[in-house]
């Protein structure tokens, strides 16, 4: 299989990204308390968005090659940071210390099938595996919906 190349054009209006793929349009932005439009999601809010995304998609694909029962899921996803990093303090990471997420799998499989599927997504989602290598903890529930 091929390398991919994936491409994101952005242009800016103060804090409000318009980002653009081949097919697609997007707007990132900061509330209006940090001097944004509030148009969409900050970029952190963001990232955690991605991260459901992947999740899902890998989900789906390793359900798959698994004959996993994967009905559907859904996501609740929290990440926090301690804003000094991104203030200044170089005592502080910019960026997320813990992320939770929580997984209702919605399914007719056993938990040990549901918890062999988060396992397999964990190790595989692009997104999980970057913040996993960024060393943000993650702590992480699958459970039947």
């Amino acid at each position: 299989m091929n390398k991919m190349t994936l491409l994101v054009n952005a242009t800016t209006e103060g804090m409000t990204v318009k980002a653009s793929t081949p097919k697609h349009e997007f707007i990132i932005d900061e509330g209006k308390h940090m001097g944004g439009q509030d148009l969409g999601p900050n970029p952190l809010q963001a990232v955690l968005g991605a991260l459901a995304a992947c999740e899902n998609v890998t989900a789906r694909v390793v359900a798959r090659e698994m004959n996993f029962d994967l009905q559907d899921l859904t996501f609740k996803i929290r990440g926090q940071f301690d804003p000094r990093g991104f203030m200044g303090d170089p005592n502080v990471r910019p960026y997320f210390e813990t992320i939770t997420v929580e997984v209702a799998v919605k399914t007719s499989e056993s938990e040990e099938r549901i918890q062999e599927l988060k396992e397999k997504v964990e190790s595989r989602c692009p997104v999980y595996t970057m913040l996993k290598a960024a060393n943000v903890e993650m702590n992480d529930h699958w459970y039947k919906a």
